[in-house]
């Protein structure tokens, strides 16, 4: 598999505008005016490292709120296919479709050649910058760290 790096941190994040699991559409920009907002592209739904990943993202979620900071879940699934899925494991927050991974191709979170999300972690302050971006699942004491840091 290809990989390029994420987006650096230091840099604009770029806009994007999406549904949301909940009926609603989310634009970065509006969002972030309210605090910072920690963007996770994960693979799929339904599937146990991504179960895995939104469940300890939830476990977490408070911290993140008390920072500000708002938590949303990015892949190509259907509005639909999101509800279900936050319904099924009791998300607290909005998962956004974003088909074709046109917002995921932007943030250099895809790869190259084979059009797979790769799970990638950023957190984007109020003014737009990226203050923490990683492949993986980084928890939330990192994350919480470059955000305060920022």
């Amino acid at each position: 598999m290809i990989e390029t790096p994420p987006l650096a941190p230091g840099t604009r994040a770029p806009d994007f505008t999406l549904a949301a699991s909940d009926g609603t559409t989310v634009t970065l920009s509006t969002v972030r005016q309210a605090g910072g907002v920690l963007v996770v592209f994960y693979p799929g739904n339904n599937t146990p490292g991504c179960d895995r990943q939104l469940r300890a993202l939830t476990d977490e979620v408070d911290r993140y709120r008390a920072s500000g900071i708002h938590p949303f879940g990015v892949n190509p699934a259907s509005v639909a296919d999101h509800r279900a899925y936050a319904e099924a494991l009791g998300l607290p927050f909005r998962l956004l479709s974003d088909p074709g991974l046109v917002v995921a191709r932007r943030w250099q979170a895809v790869t190259p050649l084979e059009d797979q999300v790769l799970r990638t972690v950023y957190l984007v302050d109020r003014d737009g910058i990226i203050r923490f971006a990683a492949r993986g699942m980084p928890g939330a004491d990192i994350t919480l760290e470059a955000f305060e840091e920022a």
